[in-house]
């Protein structure tokens, strides 16, 4: 068997590998290029107002002082039934959306019930069927 000599082809590829890592080495940005310069010290109170933001979005949790018709009763502690009563054992849960939405649904679609019922304006038109 003879032996075969280097393929042109391989070596061309060999050859624009190379320069690809040179150019990329050569071309490449410094590390310190993306960096930001650190801004002088102030004693501006932006930082403390943006802190003092953050702080009030829970002032309302904490000031909550309202108790539930259940609260501290035994059937709050059971865990499967306190899922479907969290309302009435802590009224808090009544801000997430997973209660509250339910109870607008029943409160605004019986609303608009009666309103449908008592006002015959508010019927839809019988010749437009």
């Amino acid at each position: 068997m003879a032996r075969r000599t280097r393929s042109s082809v391989l070596s061309s590829v060999l050859a624009g590998l190379a320069l690809c890592f040179a150019a990329q080495w050569v071309l490449a940005p410094s590390p310190e290029t993306f960096i930001q310069p650190r801004a002088p010290k102030s004693t501006d109170a932006v930082p403390a107002v943006g802190a003092l933001a953050a702080l009030t979005a829970s002032l309302p949790a904490e000031a909550y002082s309202f108790k539930g018709p259940l609260t501290g009763s035994e059937v709050c502690t059971q865990k499967p039934l306190f899922y479907i009563i969290a309302p009435a054992c802590d009224p808090i849960f009544l801000v997430s959306p997973i209660y509250l939405a339910p109870i607008l649904i029943v409160f605004w679609g019986t609303i608009i019930t009666v309103i449908q019922l008592l006002i015959p304006a508010t019927q839809p038109d019988e010749d437009l069927r």
